[in-house]
């Protein structure tokens, strides 16, 4: 059974597994004095081996399967797995055109898409570079995917993370994609992955970030 918390507690309740389990164990080896005997390559060997197996226990213990830290399942299987569990919540879009801004810090692509309906949605992740296209590899070259015209987020219903998104419709090429700056995200603020901007519009979004980008 899998402990399922949010992403940064369970960063810490692992962290946390992992110091208490080393401090644990030397309370444990001075209460039988141990360590006082023992050669100090025999204390640093044991204590390196004791980390390595609390880390894998606390990687199995605090990550819930669906995150598959040792890639024992292909994304397909997860996904399959997901959708039977019901893990998955699915929002259907319509878009018009779109625009990109770099990522900034290793967070991956942004794209602000105009819906149909005058919004404007907001996208952000690293996944978002699975749908770009490729053209320098023959193995895996593929034509832009995303945006498009018509599309479904597929997102972990208690994580909130993109599991999959289904393209449809027909592929948009952004208008321009904006190299990131502290300043062209002052009309946004630091929105959500997935927001939807009905107070904010596409053109003064776009003239704003392409401006300052």
């Amino acid at each position: 059974m899998f402990v399922r918390i949010g992403e940064a507690m369970r960063v810490v309740v692992a962290a946390l597994f992992v110091v208490g389990g080393i401090f644990a164990a030397v309370v444990v080896l001075s209460e039988v004095d141990f360590l006082n005997g023992a050669h100090p390559r025999l204390i640093g060997l044991g204590i390196g081996l004791l980390l390595v197996l609390l880390s894998f226990g606390a990687v199995v213990l605090f990550n819930p399967w669906w995150a598959n830290p040792f890639g024992r399942m292909k994304p397909e299987q997860v996904l399959r797995r997901l959708e039977t569990e019901g893990l998955l919540v699915s929002t259907d879009y319509q878009a018009r055109r779109a625009f990109g801004v770099e990522e900034p810090e290793d967070e991956g692509l942004h794209y602000f898409l105009e819906l149909v309906d005058g919004r404007v949605l907001y996208l952000g992740g690293q996944h978002l570079y699975d749908y770009e296209p490729i053209t320098d590899d023959p193995e895996v070259n593929q034509s832009r995917r995303f945006p498009c015209t018509e599309f479904t987020i597929r997102r972990h219903k208690a994580e909130g993370y993109v599991a999959e998104v289904v393209c449809r419709g027909t592929a948009i090429e952004p208008e321009f994609v904006a190299w990131p700056t502290a300043r062209n995200w002052s009309p946004v603020g630091d929105p959500l992955d997935g927001q939807v901007l009905s107070d904010k519009p596409y053109e003064g979004l776009k003239e704003q970030i392409r401006v300052d980008g």
